[in-house]
């Protein structure tokens, strides 16, 4: 394992890389605060297939400066880690993101598709309309400046929202959550930063605080057209309350998409199932570099 800290503008992103450097590459984007831990499944499924595996972690979120709403809009992000790769070199690529990572994917692949391979989204954000009902609360100024703050997320928050029926009772893995989680300042400024960033526009913020208009400041809007020709792999779990596996409709506007719902399970998905995800992931990347083996 390597560290490197990639210089982008006022930012430091860090990349964690695993593996010789070697093709073929996988860029690796985790959801909102947290960290590669929470993928860490399906990054050692990556490397045991022989990848070469880079997360990037958004700006703000490993190092210093906390990321500012002014450069956190999801297109921003997009952005810097587009540059982050071009930085270093880094071939076209399969791109895995959970969550808020996902969304970043996918708007990586629309603005930056000469960087992209293929993509592998776990519960994305950016497809649908709805989020969990507190994002509503976390934009109002003064409500969700107090309701984030620095903290660890509780292991009933932990069964109440992230977690499906499945392991909702396993207390080890809950307790592995709760051990997971990452408190801290900074961490917390640029996950408010993205939130505030991403609110609908003047009008379209009194549609936010209806039921269904949560993730209007950040939806994919139009059809999914400029997402058609890259090879998609969809992963939801039917219990998730943070984005609805309803979301995953909209992938029917993509002809090379494959959708897997799994039972019993929420947005933890990589770390609630792993071993159906790494399958579903394995068999997927098996045919995206068939091409590959066939030319060499």
């Amino acid at each position: 394992m390597r560290v490197q800290v990639a210089p982008c503008e006022r930012y430091r992103l860090r990349v964690t890389t695993w593996g010789s450097g070697a093709p073929p590459h996988a860029i690796v984007l985790p959801g909102i605060s947290a960290d590669w831990r929470g993928l860490a499944p399906q990054i050692r499924t990556l490397r045991h297939l022989g990848w070469t595996v880079h997360v990037v972690d958004l700006p703000g979120f490993a190092l210093r400066p906390a990321l500012k709403a002014s450069d956190a809009n999801v297109l921003q992000l997009a952005d810097y880690v587009g540059r982050v790769v071009t930085g270093l070199a880094i071939p076209p690529a399969l791109v895995l993101g959970h969550s808020l990572g996902g969304g970043v994917a996918m708007h990586l692949a629309i603005r930056h598709p000469e960087l992209v391979s293929g993509l592998a989204l776990i519960a994305p954000v950016g497809l649908g309309v709805s989020l969990h009902w507190i994002y509503k609360l976390y934009c109002v100024p003064l409500l969700g400046r107090a309701l984030l703050r620095p903290s660890a997320l509780s292991a009933s928050a932990i069964r109440r929202v992230l977690v499906g029926s499945r392991r909702r009772n396993d207390a080890r893995f809950i307790a592995r959550l709760v051990r997971h989680g990452l408190a801290g300042r900074q961490r917390t400024l640029s996950a408010r930063a993205i939130i505030w960033a991403n609110q609908p526009r003047r009008w379209r913020k009194a549609r936010a605080l209806l039921p269904g208009g949560e993730q209007l400041g950040i939806r994919i809007d139009g059809p999914l057209t400029k997402l058609s020709t890259i090879p998609t792999l969809v992963l939801w779990g039917d219990e998730d309350r943070v984005i609805s596996a309803s979301d995953a409709r909209r992938c029917k506007e993509l002809p090379l998409a494959q959708v897997h719902i799994a039972r019993g399970v929420g947005h933890s998905l990589p770390l609630e199932v792993p071993a159906w995800a790494n399958d579903h992931l394995a068999k997927f990347v098996s045919a995206l570099t068939r091409p590959e083996k066939r030319a060499a």
